[in-house]
């Protein structure tokens, strides 16, 4: 008789069960592989891209719910601005700060001790400042990253893409002080200026380089000094005068230019002070200045008296890419990447970087402020904030 095949039939199962237990776990499994791998290369890389990656595991979770979504009501008590943070909002209260997903779900909220708080953000991070307070905060969209406490109120702050923060502060003896500290709150970098008070600050992307707007009198006359500093000196690389203007903003680019705004004129300087471009307008004309985290900077200025107004992008290599009239003054506008838009009315208008008009949005009601990010633009209206 020839011998009989026995059959396992439970290994079969077995074996069935496990593949099917494999292909289910196969998709969770290459996820933890990626997380593992991009948490590795974020320690090599430092604590900015950690918190970055932090942020985005925390945020997976807002995909998958339900926000409430758009227009979200603003609580009137203590509103002060909503500023773009990680390519989301957050609303800043005088006893609070708050993230929203881009389905109007809370993120994180996080206690202010101090009211008429100002906010950097650069590179998913905020530095949050008060003029009453001696102390910064910085913060990504789901944590408290730590603080810097100086000797006086905070006068100016400054952020770079690499977690490195600046302030400026009046002490008994000195106008204003100004300090750098690295991504781990280390002080890198500090120069005293007795003679004016610096009025704003600017970092390079990675901390080294430091832009800043000294301003004082001279003979009844304004002046301002545009500074230009590397962290590992407290003498100047360059430092320009500019009599009877005064500067309200710096912006120290990603291709190392420093674009520095004034109430007549703005100017383009090399990292070595050289001057590259001014353009000149006439004196408290300037209406409207903003700019994107890499320093593409637009700049709005009344022509006229208020009939038009000039429009100038300048790109973060410190080139001219559009000049154009607006007319009337608009309401409020931001700039993102290679996105300029106006609010005119009740009505968006979205240009390009080389200025040609793209579409135009109409709103619900009068917008006091647009901020544009990720491709999406949010505006706050009438205690709301909508999103188109």
């Amino acid at each position: 008789m020839a011998d009989k095949k026995i059959i396992n039939l439970s290994k079969k199962r077995n074996k069935k069960t496990l593949k099917k237990i494999f292909s289910v776990l196969k998709i969770p499994i290459v996820i933890l592989v990626v997380v593992a791998a991009l948490f590795l290369s974020a320690r090599l890389l430092g604590n900015v891209a950690v918190s970055n990656i932090t942020d985005g595991i925390r945020n997976i979770k807002t995909l998958f719910s339900d926000g409430g979504g758009y227009p979200y009501p603003i609580e009137a008590f203590g509103y002060g601005k909503t500023v773009d943070l990680g390519g989301k909002p957050m609303i800043i209260y005088d006893g609070s700060c708050v993230n929203l997903s881009s389905s109007a779900g809370k993120v994180f909220e996080m206690p202010l001790t101090y009211a008429n708080s100002k906010a950097v953000t650069k590179n998913g991070r905020a530095l949050i400042f008060s003029n009453s307070s001696n102390s910064v905060i910085l913060r990504s969209r789901t944590e408290q990253l730590g603080t810097v406490s100086e000797s006086g109120p905070i006068v100016a702050a400054a952020l770079a893409k690499n977690g490195s923060i600046a302030t400026s502060h009046a002490t008994d003896e000195y106008q204003s002080v100004l300090n750098v500290y690295n991504s781990r709150f280390k002080k890198i970098f500090e120069w005293d200026c007795a003679q004016e008070r610096i009025a704003d600050i600017s970092l390079s992307s990675n901390g080294k380089k430091i832009a800043a707007l000294a301003i004082g009198a001279e003979n009844a006359e304004i002046y301002t000094r545009i500074l230009i500093f590397s962290a590992g000196s407290d003498e100047p690389v360059a430092d320009v005068k500019y009599s009877g203007t005064l500067f309200l903003k710096v912006v120290y680019t990603d291709s190392n230019r420093v674009i520095a705004v004034g109430d007549n004129r703005t100017v383009v300087l090399g990292k070595d002070g050289t001057q590259l471009d001014e353009l000149i307008y006439s004196e408290d004309s300037i209406s409207a200045v903003c700019s994107d985290g890499s320093g593409n900077t637009v700049v709005c200025y009344e022509e006229f008296g208020g009939s038009k107004s000039g429009i100038v992008r300048f790109s973060k290599s410190g080139k001219r890419t559009c000049s154009f009239s607006f007319d009337g003054v608009p309401e409020c506008m931001d700039a993102d990447g290679g996105k300029i838009a106006l609010v005119s009315g009740k009505e968006i208008i979205v240009y390009s970087s080389t200025g040609k008009e793209q579409r135009r949005i109409e709103t619900e009601n009068s917008v006091s402020e647009i901020i544009c990010c990720s491709g999406s633009i949010y505006t706050v209206e009438s205690g709301e904030i909508h999103k188109y």
